[in-house]
């Protein structure tokens, strides 16, 4: 068995490696995007995957979805990741500006998910299926007590990675 020799790269050869992958990766398409049936997508996950496990399906409730969109479209416009907005607006505080009210009410609860990705990452089944993955995500996608549930997504540049897709998804439960 012969022996190779080692042959190490010279700059330009990294410089016209490294272009060569740039262009690849810029070559590959944008994955589509369309808020409404991303949204739709993320219902019928939810409400397939409780179904799957003998529980009710949640009810669309258009308050809470305007509180989800709300909050997806807030942490792309101003660049941050988080359950609370930057002017500290939980939850609760967000679904009860959007009209999800307490009054009337013996019990009132929400809670949240959220999760962005780009690319085929960035899609509501990838979504999901990491929200599954993970035992708090999956706690509040599967709670028993839940009745109402608002998807909301937005695309735009995040942390400088454009087409980033972001979800939030509040599920609430109003008692009388």
């Amino acid at each position: 068995m012969r022996s190779r020799p080692i042959r190490r790269l010279t700059g330009a050869a990294v410089g016209v490696a490294l272009t060569l992958a740039l262009l690849t990766l810029a070559a590959v398409p944008a994955v589509a995007f369309d808020r409404a049936t991303g949204q739709k997508v993320v219902l019928r996950l939810i409400n397939d995957a409780r179904a799957d496990r003998g529980l009710h399906a949640l009810r669309s409730c258009a308050a809470l979805s305007g509180a989800a969109r709300a909050h997806s479209v807030d942490m792309i416009r101003h660049d941050y990741f988080a359950h609370s907005s930057l002017s500290g607006a939980g939850v609760g505080r967000r679904a009860r500006r959007a009209g999800y009210g307490v009054s009337g009410c013996s019990q009132w609860s929400v809670g949240e998910v959220i999760a962005w990705g780009s690319g085929v990452r960035g899609g509501p089944r990838a979504v999901f299926k990491a929200w599954m993955h993970s035992a708090s995500h999956r706690s509040v996608i599967l709670g028993r007590r839940w009745r109402d549930v608002g998807v909301g997504c937005a695309r735009g540049t995040f942390q400088g990675i454009p087409g980033v897709v972001m979800y939030t998804v509040d599920v609430g439960r109003r008692a009388q």
